[in-house]
């Protein structure tokens, strides 16, 4: 009398090690995804750090602009002529004066009957705000050292609204007469624009401040 043979459950060798092989791969691509994760997001949080520092800077520009002193406050404008700017340079409103290499400088209220002046000025890629003391009286303390406020600037423009034509480069000696009536006028905004190093830096960050 023959027994008939119980047939073998389980799996092979081979299996085995086809199933260990296939994990391994899955194991595999699953990290590089998470690593392609992590980095991306790296890199986000980095440019949107970035981004915030510009707006930052951007704004406390536009703040310092909006506290310019007037004319009832300087008579003159030789206040806000920087040391080795360009005696040529077309005159902006009281307070605030443009050069393409100097920087822009500013005479601005400091709270409680003084003021005093400061400069935004980029050099060697980092842009730069130096102040100097408030004061009650003219002519006002010269401005100290500056402090870096943002890295990796390319270059810093300044431009005027003038009615009509459109915005004016107040560096060009030629649109002297331009800004000049613009200013008499009443000028509606200054343009300001840093463009930074990298792939788009030929795109600047722009603020216009509307001027009271």
């Amino acid at each position: 009398m023959s027994v008939a043979r119980r047939g073998q459950s389980g799996f092979t060798l081979i299996e085995v090690l086809v199933a260990l092989v296939l994990m391994a791969l899955v194991s595999l691509v699953s990290w590089r995804g998470l690593d392609a994760v992590q980095k991306t997001g790296e890199r986000l949080d980095e440019r949107a750090e970035g981004i915030l520092s510009m707006v930052r800077a951007l704004g406390q520009i536009e703040r310092d602009l909006l506290l310019h002193a007037g004319p009832d406050v300087l008579p003159g404008r030789a206040e806000t002529r920087l040391p080795g700017a360009r005696a040529g340079a077309v005159q902006m409103p009281a307070g605030i004066h443009w050069d393409a290499e100097a920087g822009l400088s500013v005479v601005r209220s400091a709270g409680n009957g003084r003021w005093q002046q400061l400069r935004w000025y980029f050099d060697d890629g980092v842009l730069y705000r130096a102040t100097g003391m408030a004061s009650y009286q003219l002519p006002l303390p010269p401005v100290g050292a500056g402090v870096a406020v943002l890295g990796d600037i390319k270059a810093m423009r300044v431009r005027i609204w003038q009615p009509g034509l459109g915005w004016l480069d107040p560096s060009h000696e030629e649109n002297a007469r331009a800004v000049r009536a613009a200013v008499e006028a009443g000028v509606i905004g200054i343009e300001i624009a840093l463009f930074r190093s990298g792939v788009s830096s030929d795109q600047p960050f722009r603020k216009v401040v509307l001027l009271p």
